[in-house]
């Protein structure tokens, strides 16, 4: 990440609640009227109406907003939030006009996405997620354009997804797969979102374009079904080779699946499978939990 970003100094401003705490030169803490406040732009994280809402806004009625947010000027006029999102609409609804900020003048676009991302990846209790894809696609992004080497789905150490990986103590093929999420159409987002479609289905599907994506989408509001592991294996096959159509998707789709007819004894290893091996078969999972078992009693053996 550019050396020349001053990380602690977005961290500090999580830190020190109690009471406002002087800007460091070069930033000016002022009061801002919320209608000059803007969202940043491709924001991906969700301001919710929950419990934890009602308490910022209860907590801002008493006694304001004791940190200020971090923004940094608009060339359009006002100000770009980079950190403050939910206590602007907190201090809205608590029926505050204003707000104190923390302006930031030294943040190019790049820093100021990783600025973004940090902050809320960092101090955010409940994601969901799209919001953990997007935010990590974005920050991948932003380190590109700070020049590190852009992954492959095969890509070596070294490059944006590991840069990611140990800043949120995520492995790296986690964070490539989380970022894989954004290729999906907004219908197939919102049910993993709210846990209809499992990660390790939805990654597979990602993998197809949005019109085959539209099918499978209309084929689980008809039949209440995903597709199986098997049969997205078959699509992508047939997909890679120019050779998906409707027809083609409807008859694969026909198919009787052995998978889903042993679904229900077997959910504790299709879980495994579709978080930790989307690319196998049930047998496949249930070979390699034996094999991953005995390798562990065999270190335990050695041990002794």
């Amino acid at each position: 990440m550019n050396e020349q970003m001053d990380v602690a100094a977005v961290d500090e401003v999580f830190s020190g609640h109690e009471q406002l705490t002087p800007a460091k030169p070069g930033r000016e803490i002022i009061t801002v009227p919320l209608d000059e406040l803007y969202p940043f732009p491709g924001h991906p994280f969700r301001v919710m109406m929950d419990a934890d809402m009602e308490r910022l806004v209860t907590s801002i009625r008493n006694n304001g907003v004791l940190v200020p947010a971090i923004v940094r000027p608009r060339r359009q006029g006002g100000y770009e939030i980079i950190a403050g999102h939910r206590r602007k609409e907190a201090s809205r609804l608590a029926g505050n006009p204003t707000m104190p900020v923390e302006v930031r003048r030294d943040m190019d676009d790049s820093a100021a996405t990783i600025a973004m991302i940090e902050t809320n990846l960092k101090n955010r209790q409940k994601l969901f997620p799209s919001e953990k894809a997007k935010a990590y696609r974005m920050m991948r992004d932003a380190l590109v354009y700070q020049g590190v080497q852009l992954d492959g789905d095969n890509a070596k150490p070294g490059r944006s997804k590991d840069r990611i990986a140990e800043h949120f103590g995520e492995s790296a093929s986690k964070v490539m797969r989380m970022i894989r999420l954004t290729h999906l159409n907004q219908p197939l987002l919102e049910m993993v979102d709210g846990g209809k479609l499992k990660l390790g289905v939805a990654i597979q599907i990602s993998y197809l374009d949005t019109e085959v994506q539209c099918w499978i989408t209309d084929f689980h509001e008809q039949n209440n079904l995903w597709p199986t592991v098997t049969q997205i294996r078959e699509l992508r096959s047939l997909f890679d080779q120019g050779a998906l159509t409707q027809d083609a998707f409807d008859e694969v789709m026909s198919q009787e699946q052995p998978e889903r007819q042993n679904a229900t004894k077997d959910d504790f290893v299709v879980s495994i499978r579709d978080e930790h091996f989307p690319n196998l078969t049930i047998e496949d999972v249930k070979e390699k939990l034996l094999e991953l078992i005995e390798q562990y009693h065999h270190r335990k053996r050695m041990e002794m």
